[in-house]
């Protein structure tokens, strides 16, 4: 008897120590960014699209409805890494499009690469101790010097520009980098895999050594071209028969079911014309019922693609998920999902002429964009889509999950914004944010961490006196509380600021200018602070 309970002291305390020894050590922090994702496209925020991996996630953890990130990729990007404006970051706007606003050229804020006012969260946490880790598309910088290495990333496999071809990209227009090198892209296998066998042999090969590791998960789906394996575009065939129209309001229903969006809003009418990413066209928005039969088919194609990248990105995310379990490194690990920006309004159907379009969309050399009309179906409740200030380019999906957090499944409506991520990992690291970083002047954070929120500690983490502003090829906008300033050229806004409640009107579809003239005055003079603050040169 004496030695039977000798037996259990002694596992009872290897096993404490066991245990003491798993939560001492720093959590792992995943961090999974979407591209051009719509806020209504995973299956917890109202889609018909399988998206199980994903949902698991947000039944763990906690919904995110009121966050918020830049109206386009490396805006976003920038400010996503580093906890600040974009426009302070380096990436005031896309690199590629600067040439087109010669005011622009050569200024601080502009140089279209992480400049030397920021430090990324990837140098940080490897200086706190953590493996850094980045596979999918980087869009920070073209050369050696401003690569993923040279921001901190110790493994790396990146595509360096904002999009390529998921099959078989051009890697000369397109380049990748691996570790410390530009590479080759092994041609014929998809994105999304590739991606994902990389995180997974980076994890690996460093898994002996146990210690924590940043994995910047930076998949390219679903951004155009609209490629995926045809056995995940055939799932989707026939459900989109249905037509953009009527996939916006079964969105919007579901998500008021869902309770993201409150029973009494109203979903406003669609504009009259097709807008883009850099201005607004005078084509007109046709409604699906005004198509022939021949091109709704082309039509519904192209979202049956769209849903199978957004499967297929859920798929492997789900692998990603299994062999961190399969290590025992899932339960200490912070999740986090989100956006880049809102759904791309991009479109085009290139098909050669000796083909059936039908057949060649979604193949390995095609090139499909689904365009503004299944945009605004993504976007359901949230005006517009990519490139604009309105709620459908900068209100984003995000989802987080703690370590050891086993039941979530909460709606978070606090207002929090993509520079929160950057101190929430380094505080969940144990790290703090420098004044200097090599030798040079870093500018503070503009970010707040979540973990006194995700620990409900707090309802909130920016009180109603935080103002965060927007601008992007002139489309600007100012938030602070529920008020939200807008400006939008015409058709689609006014062409000067307009005030919307986006607690009682998130659709941004009343003007109340006129009827609250101190607070529009007062919302306009913080857009100006905004303007001064982060070297903001406007795009006119």
């Amino acid at each position: 008897m004496k030695n039977s309970n000798l037996i259990l002291i002694i596992l009872s305390f290897l096993f404490l120590s066991w245990h003491e020894q798993k939560q001492a050590k720093k959590p792992n922090i995943v961090l999974i960014l979407a591209d051009d994702l719509g806020f209504s496209d995973l299956g917890c925020f109202g889609s018909e699209i399988a998206t199980p991996n994903i949902d698991a996630l947000a039944k763990q953890g906690q919904i995110f409805t009121n966050f918020y990130t830049a109206a386009t990729c490396s805006p976003s990007r920038a400010m996503l890494l580093t906890g600040t404006d974009n426009h302070i970051a380096g990436l005031g706007n896309m690199a590629e499009n600067v040439p087109n606003f010669p005011g622009q050229v050569g200024k601080p804020g502009y140089e279209g690469y992480l400049n030397d006012k920021v430090v990324s969260i990837a140098q940080l946490l490897k200086d706190a101790g953590y493996h850094t880790y980045i596979s999918g598309k980087w869009h920070l910088g073209l050369t050696s010097d401003q690569s993923p290495t040279a921001k901190g990333f110790e493994r790396s496999f990146a595509l360096l520009d904002a999009a390529a071809n998921h099959f078989n990209p051009n890697t000369q227009a397109n380049p990748f980098w691996q570790d410390g090198h530009f590479t080759k892209y092994p041609n014929g296998q998809y994105s999304s895999d590739v991606y994902t066998d990389k995180m997974i042999s980076f994890i690996k090969k460093d898994s002996e050594d146990k210690k924590p590791f940043f994995l910047y998960a930076a998949y390219t789906a679903p951004h155009w071209p609209l490629q995926a394996p045809l056995e995940y575009i055939e799932k989707y065939h026939g459900m989109y028969d249905i037509g953009y129209d009527s996939l916006r309001s079964l969105r919007f229903n579901s998500l008021q079911e869902k309770g993201i969006v409150g029973k009494n809003v109203t979903l406003p009418n669609l504009p009259a014309v097709k807008g883009n990413l850099y201005n607004i066209s005078n084509r007109p928005l046709l409604p699906w019922k005004s198509l022939s039969k021949n091109e709704q088919r082309i039509e519904a194609r192209k979202m049956e693609i769209y849903a199978a990248m957004i499967d297929n990105l859920d798929h492997n995310i789900g692998r990603l998920i299994q062999y961190l379990k399969e290590i025992e490194e899932y339960d200490n690990t912070l999740f986090v999902f989100l956006s880049d920006n809102g759904p791309d309004v991009f479109e085009l159907n290139e098909t050669p002429d000796n083909l059936d379009p039908y057949q060649y969309m979604g193949t390995v050399n095609s090139f499909i964009a689904y365009g503004p009309q299944w945009a605004h179906a993504s976007s359901a409740v949230n005006s517009f889509y990519k490139g604009y200030s309105a709620e459908g380019g900068i209100h984003s999906p995000m989802i987080v999950k703690m370590p050891f957090q086993q039941q979530g499944n909460r709606i978070l409506t606090a207002f929090t914004t993509i520079m929160d991520l950057a101190p929430t990992f380094l505080e969940l690291a144990g790290g703090t944010y420098p004044s200097f970083y090599q030798g040079k002047q870093i500018t503070p954070a503009k970010g707040a961490s979540l973990l006194s929120l995700l620990n409900k500690k707090r309802n909130n983490v920016h009180n109603e006196d935080y103002v965060m502003g927007w601008e992007l090829f002139g489309r600007c906008a100012v938030r602070k509380g529920k008020w939200k300033i807008t400006k939008i050229e015409p058709p689609f806004g006014k062409g000067d600021f307009e005030l919307f409640d986006l607690e009682k009107d998130p659709t941004e579809s009343h003007d109340l200018s006129d009827q609250y003239p101190n607070k529009y005055l007062e919302m306009l003079r913080h857009w100006k602070a905004y303007i001064k603050e982060n070297g903001v040169i406007l795009a006119n």
